[in-house]
């Protein structure tokens, strides 16, 4: 669904800012790679989340956090202080908007829960890989094994099979949804074990 940008004309300035070329030093992509172990797809995937938050911050009048894996290509970025301030925060966004350090625990966050508030009215739901909803991932869990209590107990009173197998696949089910719908890790686990396992 096309939605209409609060400003238009810094979202055209943001599409067309490449964070892989020149005055970067060197491609935020690389240097995510090098750090997180993520595909390069990921990581290009990774930098348009931060290029939506960094116009969101843009248009924000309060403050805003971003999610632990966006935050970690804002401090890639702004690592690089003269790419950073003195060409993206000056000639991109308008003003100057220091790096904040986000933190991991978002449950209670009101500055991410805006962000998501924000995010949704100008680019619809966030993908919950690159942007975690805590109280999905809750409601989801609990739903299952809601049900899956449920139906032990149901088993239990008319020694159902049946509701026994619901049962279980209640739980399984809930604790499914919620890695299905995780976040992105911060680092790949598999890159680094592969790196150990390599022979010397």
């Amino acid at each position: 669904m096309y939605r209409t940008k609060i400003d238009r004309n810094m979202w055209h300035r943001l599409e067309g800012y490449s964070f892989h070329e020149r005055p970067l030093v060197r491609s935020i992509v690389d240097k995510l790679a090098e750090e997180t172990g993520h595909s390069t797809d990921v990581c290009y995937i990774l930098v348009e989340e931060y290029r939506r938050f960094m116009y969101l911050m843009g248009i924000s009048k309060e403050p805003l956090s971003a999610s632990p894996i966006v935050s970690l290509v804002w401090r890639l970025h702004a690592e690089d202080e003269n790419a950073y301030y003195n060409d993206f925060c000056r000639r991109i966004i308008g003003r100057r908007i220091p790096y904040q350090q986000g933190t991991n625990d978002v449950r209670n966050d009101s500055s991410y829960e805006r962000a998501l508030k924000l995010y949704a009215q100008e680019f619809g739901p966030a993908d919950v890989q690159f942007w975690p909803d805590p109280v999905f991932a809750m409601y989801t869990v609990a739903f299952g094994c809601a049900l899956g209590l449920a139906s032990f107990i149901l088993a239990f009173i008319f020694w159902s099979i049946p509701l026994v197998i619901f049962g279980v696949l209640g739980v399984v089910g809930g604790f499914f949804f919620k890695w299905k719908f995780s976040s992105l890790p911060l680092h790949n686990d598999d890159r680094e074990e592969r790196v150990v396992e390599r022979p010397v």
